[in-house]
């Protein structure tokens, strides 16, 4: 019985605890023969719903990139929302043959 009570109560503040998370991952596209023209993030709400954005590119024009990702990062923070966890933009490549090449940063939010 203390188990099952264990196991519930895990449950439940661990559900509590992603119910309250902002998860917002940015993929730069890779460049192989073109330049790539916009990058991607993808904002996913404490409710599991997921928005797309395409972006300009960071190689393109990286003061047009980082005004528009500010944007949508200053959306969730205006929210009540803080950082709670950056992982570096090099976390995750896709070194697959063949191309495309593309790496992925997640960041994620928290109210306090």
């Amino acid at each position: 019985m203390k188990k099952l009570l264990f196991v519930l109560a895990f449950t439940f503040i661990g559900g509590q605890a992603f119910s309250q998370v902002y998860i917002i991952t940015e993929k730069y596209d890779g460049m192989i023969n073109d330049l790539p023209s916009f990058d991607s993030v993808f904002v996913t709400n404490p409710a599991g719903t997921t928005i797309s954005y395409s972006i300009p590119h960071r190689v393109i024009s990286i003061s047009a990139h980082n005004a528009q990702f500010s944007q949508i990062i200053n959306s969730v923070i205006s929210l009540g929302y803080k950082v709670i966890s950056i992982t570096p933009p090099e976390g995750v490549v896709n070194n697959s043959l063949p191309p495309p090449y593309f790496a992925l940063r997640t960041i994620y939010l928290s109210v306090p």
